[in-house]
């Protein structure tokens, strides 16, 4: 018996062995054809061919990265996030040079699976990698949909402070703000998404919802006209239209729109997944409207990485993503409460600066004594719009140091700047409370 369990062990650690050894090079061309061919689905939108294809791509070559990941995105495609998830966490394994992406997709993933907390975790990672407004502004979602509308409306500020013409930003921070009750500043928020969002019905129903509050309940009315003409079955928009035609005394024409809604209440289809306690129920897409180009746009990802199917698999991927390379980064609380958008700044601003201590301004400085840094970059690219929200938000000044490490230019973001070490220490402390967690102190005349 002991023998035969030895032959068994030396089985299995001859396959495991073999597992791990890298793939040759006739089967990574066999792998790169599948995967082109999985791309190629990909923008004919056959999710399930795709899958199919990058499937046959890991099995002769269990360490394509790339390949999990695309696998990953056509498995959300599919409303397969349980495997979706299990690809990204792979990817993130595999190559750290995906990790902001699948960090990225996989928060996506959770969010569809209605598990936000995960979402939001995986959503402030890849902050700390990428700050991109997108990201910023599906953790906003999350949040959103927690209920934690202080935490989101700093998210969506931030969202719009690095893109200012980010029309979706603004339609969720108008549904944030009305839920906070601020509704003329909801109004104005809305009036952009109705103008420029034009086939949403959410917008205009948010925007009744708001004008409803207000007590202009003939414009709401004609706002809930035009959600219901975008999706007759989105039941929200009947009840809400109800209410604005019982302001105005109109009570017959609110008890058939209440009938209605309790029409359309039966005969939508019933949903995979309940809304769990705390989120507003109308921020859910209405049942016939497909997902936001903001989640995901398919054809564009895979179009990207079938621009060079000739050259390595990866390369294209690092190239198409155009995703920032960060070292050290932590922290993405933008500024609480309602923000205008700033115009944004070319993320050229910092390139060109010789190396040294620069401020909000971009002006070369030389501050003395402590500070607290946050974050390192490798490039500028929403650098100037991050200077501008945080030192909002903390009231401190906040410092872009530039310097040249190992021939590669580095941009560290320093927050505040205090005399006495222990008042440095209280505030390095209060940062790390507050999603910077690998923050530290620096001396200023060290830099």
């Amino acid at each position: 018996m002991l023998f035969r369990a030895s032959i068994s062990l030396v089985f299995l650690l001859l396959f495991v062995w073999a597992q791990a050894q890298p793939p040759s090079s006739e089967k990574i061309d066999q792998s790169r054809l599948h995967f082109n061919s999985g791309v190629k689905a990909g923008i004919d939108e056959d999710f399930e061919r795709a899958v199919e294809d990058f499937k046959k791509a890991i099995e002769l070559n269990p360490l394509y990265a790339e390949a999990y990941l695309y696998k990953g995105l056509a498995c959300i495609e599919l409303e397969d996030y349980r495997e979706a998830i299990r690809d990204f966490t792979i990817t993130i394994e595999l190559d750290p040079a995906f990790s902001d992406q699948a960090h990225y997709f996989r928060g996506l993933a959770w969010y569809y699976k209605e598990e936000y907390v995960k979402a939001i975790d995986d959503f402030s990672i890849t902050i700390r990698m990428n700050p991109d407004h997108v990201v910023f502004y599906q953790r906003g979602k999350a949040n959103l949909a927690l209920g934690e509308y202080t935490r989101s409306l700093q998210d969506f500020n931030i969202s719009l402070r690095l893109e200012d013409d980010f029309y979706d930003g603004y339609l969720y921070r108008g549904i944030n703000l009305y839920y906070l009750e601020d509704f003329e500043e909801a109004k104005e928020d809305l009036e952009i998404a109705k103008e420029y969002l034009v086939d949403n019905p959410l917008a205009f129903y948010y925007s009744g919802l708001v004008r409803t509050a207000l007590l202009n309940s003939y414009v709401a009315i004609e706002d809930l006209d035009r959600a219901i003409e975008m999706d007759p079955s989105f039941a929200p928009a009947y009840e809400a239209r109800a209410q604005a035609r019982s302001n105005t005394g109109n009570r017959q024409a609110a008890a058939e729109d209440l009938k209605l809604a309790e029409k359309a209440e039966k005969q939508k289809p019933a949903r995979e997944h309940e809304t769990p306690t705390g989120e507003p129920e109308s921020t859910r897409q209405p049942e016939s409207r497909p997902r936001k180009s903001t989640d995901l746009d398919f054809a564009e990802l895979f179009g990207a990485s079938a621009q060079d199917q000739e050259e390595p698999a990866k390369e294209d991927a690092s190239t198409s993503a155009n995703q920032p390379e960060q070292l050290v980064a932590s922290g993405e609380e933008p500024k609480a409460g309602r923000a205008e958008p700033a115009t944004t700044r070319q993320v050229e601003d910092f390139v060109d600066l010789e190396s040294g201590v620069y401020n909000r301004d971009m002006s070369r400085v030389n501050p003395a004594g402590f500070g607290v840094q946050v974050a390192s970059y490798s490039n500028t690219q929403n650098l100037s719009n991050l200077v501008d929200a945080y030192q909002e938000k903390y009231h401190e000044l906040v410092f872009v140091n530039i310097s040249q490490v190992n021939g590669r230019r580095i941009y560290r973001l320093i927050m505040g700047q205090f005399n006495e070490r222990t008042a440095a220490e209280n505030f390095r402390d209060t940062l790390r409370n507050q999603s910077f967690p690998d923050s530290f102190l620096v001396v200023f005349e060290n830099l």
